[in-house]
């Protein structure tokens, strides 16, 4: 055992050895790779062409898929305003619509007076007539008319084609400040039957707003009518094959057929533009990306490339006599991904935060995953409304949940404690009958159901917690409300809580994972002890693995571990106070379970057949010519006989 005892503890040593080294490789490639990006980005921008003025639809930094020759221009470029008291919509005539709609309580920095900007690096505008990805109206519509609060636009197309795009703010009870209506009347001018078809409308872009972003958190959604939201990221139109078997080809863009469209758009972590018809149909969808450089908010040398996610909505096919005309209503979503603003919004568009997107357990917990996690941010903001900070109320909805849950944990404990009692006699079975795995198993099982021992009692915690920490993990993923939120050291709630970078390892020194993964040490090494020595080894590296795993996460999610490793050390140690249970065999000990019934069965019915007989105990040839017994071929001959 000694032996055994060294050789696991030299294996973990190595482990911890490997899993350090390979962090501190990982960030040294990544800090190279950066300043090879950033090195390239500006040898591009040194020898790209200039760049469109923003007034006419362009945009200050990058650049999408380039639009298609422009039909007859008709009108001079001009740019509109419509704006209320949370969104600044900047309108534009070059492709009639939305070029950039900037929320007014929502900063691109901390402490900055720029407002984010959503679809801002795309070229063309939200609401744009596109016949295919990469292929847009530059066309310059005509300003019919101008307000405050509406604009009209006027084209014709060469087909012979009369549209005009009418954009209005939302109004009414059910209306959000950040929704703008558009409706598209579309008109036969010519004198001849025409089709209008594969027409789409474009719902803008959305890209990575800082470094840290996930591909996976990009990308294009679709709602079909009862049906379960799709999403597809940026990572759906490329990817290195990794040794030639993994990954996807290069793909400029996909199309998806829809039957029944409710809504659609694009995202990234905190925003999204949805594009909402006012009546389903089915439909054909575009997506596509285009590369973006994102910028460090607090150093301008620091820049990376990568995707933007922009999709396109099929507008309904129709053929129109001479005259007649069709008008198609859309509402448009630009704004944060705040679940009580979606949910208000109808038509299940809160499920935009697809709360269930789960890497690895997704498809496990998903079910209930997706109802803790609009928990949460429910409770999550009603706590803040009453401390008035979210550090405070992520502290105290985890206390409320471990306190919900303290009768199953505290009834695991006492359960370990007494499978930790069972050490001595369970060492006795596996050296009388270590040679003998099945009998070994029978008489472990034999053993707990002789002192009434639920050996999973110990595991019931964690069962319970993983789905509430993965709903927690999901929720503060994409929570917008913890955006720029501040808690005693800690800067920005979403962000990881960095507060200097590690002199000569270029790493950053995050206190809160670092404190998460001490509580979970100490909080493994009070727990009592179960299994053998190796099993008990795997238990005390699990706090550095995920340690390593969880170091650039969000600090909210540090902070909720954190606090819920203390409550859990505090729980325990008063467990560990209360008197310790005592084993005692139970007055039906001898009764079998169904299971131990089971297993001594088949153990019978394996021996009977490595001994060449049949479950009864007779062997099959003497069950053959056995005289007298029904079947039995000598008897049959006997009755024809006579």
């Amino acid at each position: 055992m000694k032996n055994m005892d060294r050789t696991s503890w030299i294996g973990v040593i190595a482990c911890l050895a490997l899993l350090f080294t390979w962090g501190w490789w990982n960030a040294k490639e990544t800090a190279k790779r950066m300043e090879a990006e950033r090195i390239a980005a500006e040898e591009a921008a040194k020898n790209a062409p200039p760049e469109p003025d923003t007034k006419d639809g362009g945009t200050a930094k990058t650049v999408g898929a380039p639009t298609e020759e422009p039909l007859a221009p008709v009108a001079a470029a001009e740019s509109h305003v419509l704006e209320n008291e949370f969104v600044t919509f900047e309108m534009t005539n070059r492709g009639a619509g939305v070029r950039v709609a900037k929320l007014k309580t929502q900063m691109k920095e901390l402490e900055g007076s720029e407002p984010i900007g959503i679809n801002e690096t795309a070229s063309n505008p939200v609401g744009a007539l596109s016949a295919g990805a990469g292929e847009f109206d530059g066309t310059n519509w005509a300003v019919t008319s101008s307000s405050n609060s509406e604009v009209v636009y006027t084209t014709a197309t060469k087909e012979g084609f009369e549209l005009v795009k009418t954009y209005k703010l939302s109004s009414g009870e059910d209306s959000d400040p950040h929704e703008i209506d558009l409706e598209l009347t579309i008109k036969n001018a010519a004198q001849t039957p025409l089709i209008f078809e594969d027409r789409y409308l474009y719902t803008g872009s959305a890209s990575p707003l800082h470094l840290n972003e996930w591909s996976m958190q990009i990308g294009m959604f679709w709602f079909r009518t009862n049906k379960k939201l799709k999403y597809e990221t940026v990572d759906h139109y490329g990817g290195k094959k990794v040794l030639g078997i993994f990954g996807k080809n290069e793909i400029p863009s996909d199309t998806f057929e829809v039957d029944s469209l409710e809504w659609a758009g694009v995202n990234d972590q905190f925003f999204a533009t949805i594009v909402k018809p006012e009546e389903a149909y089915p439909t054909k969808l575009w997506g596509s990306r285009f590369p973006v450089v994102v910028e460090n908010d607090e150093s301008a040398s620091l820049k990376k490339r990568m995707f933007a996610s922009e999709a396109g909505i099929g507008l309904p096919s129709k053929t129109m006599n001479p005259g007649d005309q069709q008008t198609l209503r859309y509402k448009i979503y630009l704004g944060p991904k705040e679940y009580s603003r979606l949910k208000g919004l109808g038509d299940q568009s809160q499920r935009v935060m697809h709360y269930d997107e789960i890497p690895i357990f997704g498809w496990i917990f998903g079910w209930a995953i997706k109802p803790l996690a609009a928990g949460l941010i429910i409770g999550l903001t009603w706590l803040h409304g009453v401390v008035g900070n979210y550090g405070w109320a992520i502290i105290l909805i985890t206390i409320l949940i471990r306190l919900l849950i303290w009768p199953v944990y505290a009834k695991s404990a006492r359960s370990m404690k007494r499978m930790a009692k069972l050490g001595p006699l369970q060492k006795e079975l596996k050296e009388k009958y270590g040679d003998d795995q099945q009998k070994l198993n029978e008489e472990t099982m034999k053993l707990y159901r002789t002192y009434n021992i639920n050996p999973l009692g110990g595991c019931l915690p964690m069962f319970i917690q993983l789905p509430v920490f993965l709903a927690f993990y999901r929720m503060l993923w994409s929570a917008v409300e913890l955006r720029h939120e501040s808690f005693l050291w800690v800067d920005d709630l979403s962000m990881p809580d960095t507060m200097f970078m590690i002199p000569g390892l270029d790493i950053p020194f995050n206190l809160l994972p670092i404190l998460m993964g001490i509580t979970s040490f100490i909080q493994i090494a009070i727990t009592p002890k179960t299994g053998d020595k190796t099993q008990q080894m795997i238990f005390m590296l699990m706090p550095f693995i995920f340690l390593v795993i969880c170091y650039n996460f969000a600090a909210a999610l540090a902070l909720y571990w954190t606090t819920s490793n203390a409550f859990s050390i505090l729980q325990t140690w008063l467990m560990n106070k209360l008197p310790e249970p005592e084993l005692q065999k139970r007055k039906n000990s001898g009764k079998k379970g169904f299971m131990e019934r089971m297993q001594e069965q088949a153990a019978a019915a394996q021996k009977a057949r490595e001994a060449g007989q049949s479950p009864g105990g007779a062997s099959r040839k003497d069950r053959t010519r056995m005289p007298g017994e029904k079947g039995d071929r000598h008897t049959k001959s006997k009755k024809k006989r006579k």
